[in-house]
């Protein structure tokens, strides 16, 4: 807030007195006319009254529509008990003028809409048959009874009774009691509206109209002045009370804040050219910065490049003398080997293998090289697919071999795919070399589940190695096993965490001597620092 912001919400009035009757009308009215809270609690109390008035109605009428109905069953149950008998002894006789007697007697009970009788006798032609009222189709309940007689000791139907019964006069009973019980609660639920609304404005809407008036003109600018509602002292607080007190704080703590504000705002606009000093010196900093950032770039890719150039150089520069001096072990072999001891040629034959070492030792620097420059591809890439491939073309190195590879399939990440073939290959080729000795070898290829987090493995039941050596596994030109037991350079597994390094991952291994080793290893770790890190491995496979 600017500190010539003025906040106005009134200049206080004089505190309203209580309404009268009339006065408290015609205000009631007004309000509902144009103010939402009457309004609505007028409306809010129409519509439960209303549904507490049709809801009790509903019940009412059901109830007397229950008692009718019984009323109507137990007369026509007297009718069964009181008249078949006598009805029967007539219809036997064929006396019609008693039967018209009974048929008028029955008739002339409530709600009774029509009675007949009809004559069963196949002897006759035309049966007897007597109605009395009038039949109809709506509104009615009908019961037929049959008219039974003992001829003999045999029990014979010679008849029937039917009984129509309307409920004409039933339905116009209930909608009289409807509509009278409907008005008389329509005008009940007028009047308790109309003094609920009173009421409501006797204790609280009029005092909100002052409150409303106070705060109209409240400046908070100017030292604030106690709002206070006349109406009667009471020994409790209640609602309005509160209210009133808690605006009487505020309104103080407004006055006071807009105070200290008026004098923050004074100290902001001293401090305001210091802080653009400020600013304009981080300005200059961070151009600085980047600048520096821009030159260390540039000086990195230069290293970068330079260090690319120094590998091909150094393997180039490497190779000559190597080659020199393999073409020279051959010719002593091709032309002198015959006049050489056997000392002699077992010396050619170590130089024979040095240089063979020292050349894929070139081969193994010049890919550890690689594994850390060039640009990445990265995209979705079938790993298992990848896995099948690079051990059927280990596989074809060595046909004879029995060795099975387990892999679940359809494995995907995102990698680079030309990376990650190089990172296989040397997993892969190392299981491959490591169950060398085992009759019935495997390898392994999965994923599960560690801390949420996806962690890929590729396991062997080789020689394994001890974990007493696990910090050593993954450093350049280390081997935990002779060469005379296993080839290699030692170079393979560095490759290996280089690569899992530049797919923001981690790898680490564990392993028992005699049981083989499992290679666990991760892409894109969410926390580089949770679990196992680079260095904590076990494997010794090189």
């Amino acid at each position: 807030m600017n500190a010539n912001e003025k906040i106005k919400l009134t200049t206080p009035e004089p505190p309203a007195t209580a309404p009268s009757a009339g006065h408290a009308l015609r205000d009631i009215f007004y309000a509902v006319k144009n103010y939402g809270i009457a309004r609505h609690l007028l409306l809010y109390i129409i519509i439960f009254s209303s549904f507490v008035t049709l809801l009790a109605t509903s019940l009412q009428l059901y109830t007397d529509y229950q008692r009718d109905l019984d009323v109507i069953n137990s007369r026509l149950n007297e009718i069964e008990g009181g008249y078949i008998g006598s009805i029967s002894a007539s219809l036997w006789n064929l006396d019609i003028k008693q039967l018209e007697l009974q048929l008028d007697g029955i008739k002339h009970l409530p709600d009774i809409k029509a009675v007949e009788i009809r004559e069963h006798n196949e002897e006759f032609s035309k049966p007897l048959h007597l109605i009395r009222g009038e039949k109809s189709t709506r509104n009615i309940i009908v019961r037929t009874y049959p008219i039974l007689h003992n001829v003999s000791g045999e029990t014979r139907e010679i008849g029937t009774l039917t009984i129509q019964v309307s409920l004409t006069e039933v339905y116009q009973r209930l909608w009289d009691k409807a509509i009278v019980i409907l008005l008389s609660q329509g005008i009940k639920t007028f009047l308790v509206s109309l003094f609920t609304l009173y009421i409501f404005y006797y204790l609280v809407t009029h005092h909100l109209t002052t409150i409303a008036n106070f705060l109209r003109n409240f400046d908070v600018e100017k030292e604030p002045q106690k709002l206070a509602l006349r109406r009667k002292m009471s020994s409790r607080e209640d609602e309005l009370d509160l209210v009133v007190k808690a605006f009487n704080n505020l309104s103080q703590d407004l006055h006071q804040a807009y105070e200290n504000l008026r004098d923050t705002n004074k100290r902001l606009a001293e401090d305001n050219i210091a802080r653009r000093k400020a600013e304009e010196e981080v300005n200059r900093l961070n151009a600085v910065l980047e600048q520096r950032v821009r030159q260390r770039t540039a000086e990195l890719e230069a290293a970068n490049k330079e260090l690319g150039t120094f590998c091909y150089s150094v393997s180039h520069d490497l190779r000559a003398p190597l080659r020199r001096i393999e073409g020279f072990r051959r010719i002593l072999c091709e032309e002198y080997e015959e006049r050489l001891e056997e000392k002699g040629r077992h010396y050619l034959s170590r130089i024979e293998v040095g240089t063979r070492e020292m050349a894929e030792m070139i081969d193994s620097f010049l890919r550890l090289s690689r594994a850390t420059q060039g640009e990445m591809a990265v995209q979705r890439v079938n790993i298992s697919e990848q896995v099948s491939e690079i051990f059927n073309r280990i596989q074809e190195r060595e046909p004879q071999r029995q060795i099975r590879l387990i892999s679940e399939p359809d494995i995907y990440a995102d990698v680079d795919k030309r990376f990650f073939d190089v990172l296989l290959n040397n997993l892969l080729d190392n299981a491959w070399k490591y169950s060398r000795h085992q009759q019935n070898a495997k390898i392994v290829f999965g994923i599960t589940l560690l801390n949420e987090e996806t962690v890929y493995y590729i396991s062997d039941n080789g020689v394994g190695f001890d974990m007493a050596y696990a910090d050593r596994l993954f450093s350049p030109f280390n081997r935990l096993h002779k060469a005379e037991e296993f080839d290699g350079v030692g170079i393979g597994l560095a490759t290996v965490q280089r690569i899992i390094a530049r797919h923001g991952g981690r790898i680490w291994a564990q392993s028992t001597p005699g049981e083989g080793a499992t290679f666990y290893f991760t892409l894109w770790s969410r926390n580089k620092e949770s679990g196992h890190g680079n260095n904590f491995v076990s494997g010794g496979q090189s």
